[in-house]
């Protein structure tokens, strides 16, 4: 199945109308960003609010640092997150990471994923997926 997009496409009802290029297909785009290892888990621990570098580490759960510096700069030039420097006085500044409003947009892509996994995958017998912050409310 491809996904090309027609040379004009119109936006939904109600939505601004837009007009995408030919050859470009937001879809394969946006599942192009969002199937990165760690994104979705990322933004899914942001939507609760900001975090410090080691706190949001925490809440992602099995990701070494290197990697996630690298997607937490991916998607802040993707401007779905935004980074602000704290002055610590005297000590090293801390990183602090939120959701910008596209960011926090994807609360409803989240939140389908978790109503979809609800109903039609089950835990396997004696292998635990568990996340961090699985138990949390998205």
């Amino acid at each position: 199945m491809t996904l090309a997009a027609p040379p004009q496409v119109a936006a939904p009802s109600g939505a601004a109308a837009t007009a995408v290029p030919a050859g470009f297909c937001p879809v394969y785009r946006a599942i192009g960003v969002l199937q990165e290892k760690w994104v979705l888990h990322i933004v899914r621990a942001l939507l609760d609010g900001e975090k410090g570098f080691n706190e949001l580490a925490r809440a992602v759960g099995g990701c070494n640092s290197a990697t996630l510096t690298q997607r937490l700069e991916h998607l802040e030039t993707l401007a779905l997150i935004g980074k602000r420097t704290e002055d610590t006085h005297g000590k090293l500044a801390r990183s602090v990471y939120s959701l910008t409003p596209a960011g926090r947009e994807l609360q409803g892509v989240i939140q389908a994923i978790d109503m979809w996994a609800r109903e039609h995958l089950h835990e396997d017998e004696g292998k635990s997926e568990a996340s961090a912050g699985c138990g949390s409310t998205v």
